[in-house]
């Protein structure tokens, strides 16, 4: 069963801010992978297939 542990809705200017950081590229791979989990939880995606995608464990992505 897959668990679906979502952040919650985001807006624009939020959704905009992590593509930002996303795209840049540069600065704090913490904050990198940071957002890209925060911005795959507020599509939809289920926690074990943000882990997979970000190579991290599943109890990081719900932290």
């Amino acid at each position: 069963m897959a668990e679906r542990a979502q952040v919650r809705e985001i807006d624009d200017a939020e959704g905009r801010r992590l593509l930002q950081i996303i795209r840049r590229g540069t600065g704090s791979v913490v904050t990198w992978r940071r957002a890209q989990m925060v911005l795959l939880s507020a599509q939809g995606m289920p926690v074990a297939k943000i882990a997979e995608v970000t190579f991290t464990s599943v109890d990081r992505v719900r932290d």
